[in-house]
């Protein structure tokens, strides 16, 4: 080898083992820092301790305004249709009473009164025999004689008293002629169709002029002075509304609340909704409530003992809590008695145990906690 290479070689390790024995020197005269040792974090929490009483709660729920009553008016006579006080137009309101439309019956009427006269005539005719044969009610049967009026109708029949009065009108046929005429009476009424309740007509099918025959549909009038809001309720919070409860009705554009009375509550569930439909009846008498409009009802004065209130989050499963117990986190069934939109009743958890008020992050049970009082 080069005595040359051999020297370079020889001076790099002297220079490399000078410089490690340097920095060991170095090295051991360092003072040794002490070791800390890593402060582990507290965790805090809110609890609330849990205090039963009695407390007042409601029920709110949303549903359609319906009216009260629905009638499909048909003819039930024929004849040409005439107009009545109001016109016969879908929309047009009315009032209880008003006439509606009127079934031309001139030759009824004419037929009926011709009948009335072949009915006088018997009675005139009858009135000489009873006089003579049955002299104690003849006075009762002039009576009634002159109590019949052509454009009125006939007055109570006379009551017979005696089999052989009963046979002896029978055979004049003049039972059979009273009693025909008293169902021409009560036909002649439908010839005119009243209001009967205040409202109006949601549907037209028959116009003034149109013959109108037996069972003939000619229109559909909705009540509008009684409504009738339906509203879906949870099975959980149905079983607290009781028919002959006042209702508070809130309608978005007004302020102040109409009353309302539950009327009728259904014993059934409907299948798609999984709700229970109650009906609560609303007097409408200034027509400020349309049919159709969606509003507001809240079911007050529920009355519930021996529960707490807390808000929804702090449940995780519908029905467990968690609380601190020796400053550690612990899962807790609780029995939900009602469950309002933000909040729940509840009980089933012993009094004075600390309850967490907050929502938790993938809790773990054991987790220590300090209390924030």
């Amino acid at each position: 080898m080069n005595k040359r290479v051999l020297t370079v070689i020889i001076s790099i390790i002297a220079i490399l083992t000078i410089s490690v024995s340097m920095m060991m020197l170095f090295a051991s005269m360092k003072e040794e820092q002490p070791r800390v040792e890593k402060e582990e974090m507290k965790k805090y929490i809110k609890v609330e301790s849990i205090k039963y009483s009695t407390l007042s709660s409601s029920v709110e729920a949303h549903g359609r305004l319906e009216s009260r009553q629905y009638i499909d008016l048909s003819a039930e006579v024929q004849g040409k249709i005439l107009s009545g006080k109001i016109s016969l137009k879908k929309g047009q309101s009315f009032k209880k009473g008003d006439l509606l439309m009127k079934i031309y019956s001139e030759e009824f009427i004419l037929a009926l009164q011709s009948k009335k006269s072949r009915f006088l005539n018997s009675i005139a005719n009858l009135l000489p025999d009873l006089k003579i044969d049955y002299p104690n009610i003849y006075e009762e049967w002039s009576d009634f004689f002159v109590a019949i009026k052509m454009d009125k109708p006939l007055p109570e029949i006379p009551e017979t008293k005696t089999k052989q009065e009963k046979i002896f009108l029978a055979s004049r046929n003049i039972l059979s002629d009273y009693f025909s005429i008293k169902s021409d009476e009560i036909r002649l009424q439908k010839y005119s169709i009243y209001a009967p309740f205040n409202g109006s007509y949601t549907d037209v099918f028959a116009e003034t002029g149109a013959i109108a025959s037996p069972g003939i549909r000619l229109a559909t009038i909705i009540r509008t002075d009684e409504l009738e809001l339906e509203v879906p309720l949870e099975i959980e919070n149905a079983k607290w509304v009781r028919v002959g409860q006042e209702v508070e009705v809130i309608a978005a554009n007004h302020k102040l609340p109409w009353k309302g009375k539950v009327v009728r509550k259904a014993n059934y569930v409907d299948p798609t909704t999984q709700s229970v439909s109650i009906f609560i009846k609303i007097v409408n008498n200034k027509n400020l409530l349309l049919k159709g409009q969606y509003l507001k009802a809240r079911f007050t004065g529920i009355e519930m003992e021996n529960v707490m209130e807390i808000q929804r989050s702090y449940v995780n499963n519908n029905d467990e809590v968690f609380t601190i117990e020796d400053n550690k986190l612990k899962k807790r069934k609780i029995n939900v008695h009602k469950i309002n939109e933000k909040t729940l009743l509840f009980s089933g958890l012993e009094e004075g145990l600390k309850i967490v008020a907050e929502a938790l992050v993938n809790p773990i049970e054991g987790t220590e906690y300090e209390i924030i009082n």
